[in-house]
């Protein structure tokens, strides 16, 4: 890998194992750990004003340069695609996120976060209340300032801000009703692993399947509460895993075909209504085309809900009426959207 050199424009606070790290992941693009910077230094890789120097402790000072022989010390960069801006002003950013990449750092110095990248983007620190799992693409939103920080954590611990999610599962054994809730405790596991059951947590999450096939169903998923893995533990305690996601059961895909879809709030500065939409990405093709000619209507639940599943209640005006057909609509209370009164919303790539 090739060399590079950098110029000192400022006196250093920190010693040079920590200034060669941060100067370099702005250099790169992407963190640098501070203990391979103290080993290249310690190797005699790192020369100061022309001065091999091996000593992680020294300051540089301004108007000198660092010399760095070579970076082949450095592992090679994942590759992750860049996210998008969906929207800012003054107080918020909202990133959509791809697939792949974490929202915040990990253990792994070397790998990209979302939180890292809207850092570099604001220039300064942000705060979020909110996360992704590292497979989850879509909607995330951070406050750049702490006037905004306050209002929105306070939504969030509210849960008065709405997220809808996109899935696509593996068709359970029993049919599903079009709308219900999934109420069942979660638990996390020692291993990081989500278990749904009696002596959990509490968790809900309202389902509306929006597309049927013979083999796998399109579900909007909200959830009301934000437990670890919810919507994936959930759906696959349902018999429904996510399908690409193998930790719970589902089967091998091109991803874990879960996409947070759209974020709703009241803005934490202006009272203004936000709807935040990230666009499907690539693979949610089945989400995106014509559904074909039913062979049943959806209007019909010939079963009973399964169970951990609670189906909102139908009133007299549900019922069918005019031909004295017994017909029955399932009820859209659960997941309905909230008049959008004053909205805005921005979407760029949409």
């Amino acid at each position: 890998m090739k060399s590079v050199s950098i110029a000192v424009r400022e006196d250093a606070v920190a010693p040079l194992d920590r200034w060669l790290a941060t100067e370099l992941e702005q250099h790169l693009g992407r963190p640098v750990p501070r203990s391979l910077c103290r080993k290249a230094i310690a190797s005699g890789l790192v020369a100061v004003a022309g001065r091999e120097t091996r000593d992680p402790g020294y300051r540089v000072t301004r108007g000198r340069s660092v010399f760095v022989r070579t970076l082949d010390w450095l592992p090679e960069a994942r590759v992750v695609a860049s996210p998008t801006v969906l929207f800012e002003d003054e107080w918020l950013l909202a990133l959509d996120k791809p697939a792949g990449l974490p929202t915040h750092e990990t253990a792994d110095p070397t790998r990209a976060s979302l939180t890292a990248f809207a850092e570099r983007h604001v220039g300064r620190r942000v705060f979020v209340h909110h996360r992704l799992d590292a497979e989850t693409s879509g909607c995330v939103l951070f406050a750049k300032k702490t006037e905004a920080n306050a209002g929105l954590a306070a939504a969030f611990a509210g849960r008065e801000v709405e997220k809808i999610y996109i899935a696509l599962v593996e068709a359970p054994a029993t049919e599903w009703p079009t709308d219900f809730t999934i109420d069942t405790p979660l638990t996390v596991q020692p291993n990081g692993r989500v278990s749904a059951g009696p002596g959990g947590d509490s968790a809900q999450t309202r389902i509306r399947v929006i597309r049927r096939e013979v083999d796998r169903l399109v579900v909007e998923a909200r959830p009301v509460t934000g437990r670890k893995h919810q919507i994936r533990a959930h759906l696959a305690s349902m018999g429904a895993p996510v399908c690409g996601d193998v930790r719970y059961g589902g089967k091998r895909a091109i991803r874990l075909m879960l996409h947070a879809r759209e974020i709703v709030l009241a803005h934490p500065v202006t009272g203004l209504r936000l709807r935040l939409s990230s666009a499907l990405p690539a693979g949610f093709d089945l989400v995106r085309s014509p559904a074909p000619p039913a062979e049943r209507t959806t209007a019909r639940d010939r079963s009973r809900p399964p169970a951990g599943v609670e189906v909102p209640a139908r009133s007299p005006a549900d019922s069918g009426a005019g031909d004295g057909s017994r017909r029955q609509r399932a009820g859209h209370t659960a997941g309905k959207p909230r008049s959008r009164g004053r909205e805005q919303g921005h979407g760029s790539r949409r």
